[in-house]
């Protein structure tokens, strides 16, 4: 108890408890929201169409179970996207204009249990130019913003972007605040969001002992951190694994939760169920929770057999 004591616990958006965001971890967050922020509203190309403030923890978990099912609908879109390019005939399915697949670290990169990069909530189109978004699921974002490009000539005319931010002077660490910053600060966190925000752009270094921590980029062609211009990142977790396209006829199917959402875990190939497994490239970009549920193989049979009955004949091997 006393060692327990001698580390503070925090709560994350789920209700969880989660070790407490450092200085850094803030920092980190703050560089990170005035690339993103500053994209979005000063760009030219992009009109802004709305902005919903996220007002209660509930609207803030909302939000990143939006987030999450973002992250599934983009599976499934991928997935129906690799078939197409496969030769078959799915009319309602669109390629983007080069013919290739999206690849997945473009739209999603997992950190580790609390950090994670993604670029939005909509992924018919991805500027793969704007500032990849780092989100912490130990800090709140604070509004959804909906942009359109309208402007611009090229691939992405016609982006519709929504995207969770974070106003970059409401989550800078409170020392390191101007006093003209802590004025806007208390206006925003009272509900009032003047209609210029951005300071001169501020970008502030991670302490410097952090810096000869190894760390692991990934490689150029591959990765967010050059696009969000982070001083530093902990080394992003990576997985060897060969992606396995569902043969055709299977079937999703997604654990059911309390508020109505679902999770992709697997599919229905025949009668039996095909989980994700960690050698799957989409297997990390579901929640922790999920594959601890998935590598328990009773409680996972217990499940399948309640949900689908005498239709279920077992896991798929």
């Amino acid at each position: 108890m006393i060692s327990n004591l001698l580390h503070p616990q925090c709560i994350d958006v789920y209700n969880r408890s989660s070790s407490c965001p450092t200085e850094n971890d803030s920092l980190v967050v703050y560089n990170n929201a005035l690339k993103v922020y500053e994209f979005y509203e000063k760009n030219p190309d992009y009109v802004k169409l709305k902005s919903i403030r996220l007002k209660t923890k509930q609207e803030v978990l909302n939000c990143f179970y939006q987030l999450e099912n973002a992250v599934d609908s983009f599976i499934i879109l991928r997935q129906l996207r690799d078939r197409v390019i496969n030769g078959e005939n799915l009319p309602n399915v669109l390629l983007p204009r080069d013919g290739k697949n999206i690849p997945m670290n473009e739209y999603y990169v997992y950190i580790d249990d609390y950090r994670f990069y993604q670029r939005e909530l909509e992924n018919g189109i991805l500027n793969i130019n704007s500032p990849f978004p780092i989100y912490d699921i130990r800090i709140s974002p604070l509004i959804i913003n909906s942009y359109e490009n309208r402007f611009s000539y090229d691939e992405y005319n016609g982006d519709f972007v929504n995207v969770a931010l974070y106003i970059p002077v409401t989550v800078k660490p409170y020392k390191l605040l101007t006093d003209s910053e802590k004025i806007i600060r208390t206006e925003i966190l009272k509900g009032i969001i003047p209609k210029k925000i951005l300071q001169p752009k501020t970008k502030i270094k991670l302490k410097p002992e952090l810096k000869s921590k190894p760390t692991k980029p990934l490689p150029k062609d591959d990765s967010p951190l050059e696009s969000a211009n982070i001083d530093y990142i902990p080394p992003v977790i990576r997985k060897e694994y060969k992606y396995t396209v569902p043969p055709p006829g299977a079937v999703g199917i997604y654990y059911l939760n309390q508020y109505g959402g679902g999770y992709l875990m697997g599919f229905m190939v025949g009668r039996k169920f095909r989980k994700y497994l960690p050698t799957d490239e989409f297997y990390w970009a579901i929640p922790k929770w999920l594959r601890d549920f998935l590598n328990n193989n009773i409680e996972l049979e217990k499940y399948l057999k309640n949900r689908l009955g005498q239709y279920y004949n077992g896991l798929y091997k």
